[in-house]
This record gives C-alpha cells, structure tokens and sequence, in this order.
C-alpha cells in the first residue's frame, strides 16, 4: 500500500517568483509511471479546505520531466500574490485507467517581503 508522502515546501517571500520545484513520486522505492497522467495541485488558504489560490495542472503548471521514473515538477511561475500565510497542497494524479491517487500533501508559508517595489 502506497504511503503519502508529506512534502512541505521551502518558505516562499510574498511577491517573489515561485521558484520550481521537483518531486518524484514512488512506492516502496519503485517509480510510479507517469506515462498518459493528468497530474492536478490546489494550493489551498489556511486549511486544506480553505479557498483555492493556485490550481494547476499537467496542462497548465506541471511538467512531466520523467514519466518512467515518477518525476514532474511544479513551474516557476510570477509573482507569489497570496496573503501572508499558510497553504496547503496535495498532488492527484488520474491515470489512463481512471483511477485517482493522491501520493504527496504538503504546506508552505508565504512570508511577508520588505521591499515593495
């Protein structure tokens, strides 16, 4: 049985670009084939119910860089306009068979920039 792995990210500066980030997803040290995913993340205020501020997908926001071996990442992307907080994430991943796995959560802190400009 596939564990979720808990990723929190590195704290981001409040209106910084969100530099990319790497994740590889495997299952008792096996790479979970990405071949054909739709690969979908929230980033949610506050709670992981909270209201959405981010969602991006395989088509707009992840890129695939290693089907085979579980690889894809999050795109940097500019600027990081949320509020001051907490937010928390998950990866789900729907498969060609149309099956739906969630294998990373996590959170990551906004925090707040000095230099307004």
């Amino acid at each position: 049985m596939a564990v979720i792995q808990t990723s929190p990210l590195e704290n981001r500066i409040k209106n910084d670009t969100f530099r990319s980030v790497e994740f590889i997803i495997d299952v008792d040290g096996t790479p979970v084939d990405l071949t054909g995913v739709a690969i979908q993340i929230q980033f949610r205020f506050r709670c992981k119910t909270g209201s959405v501020v981010k969602d991006i997908a395989t088509t707009s926001g992840i890129t695939i860089t290693d089907a085979v071996n579980g690889t894809f990442e999050i795109d940097e992307f500019t600027p990081v306009d949320w509020a001051v907080d907490t937010y928390y994430y998950d990866a789900q991943i729907t498969f060609t068979d149309g099956s739906i796995k969630t294998y990373i959560q996590g959170t990551v802190k906004i925090l707040q920039d000095t230099t307004d400009g």
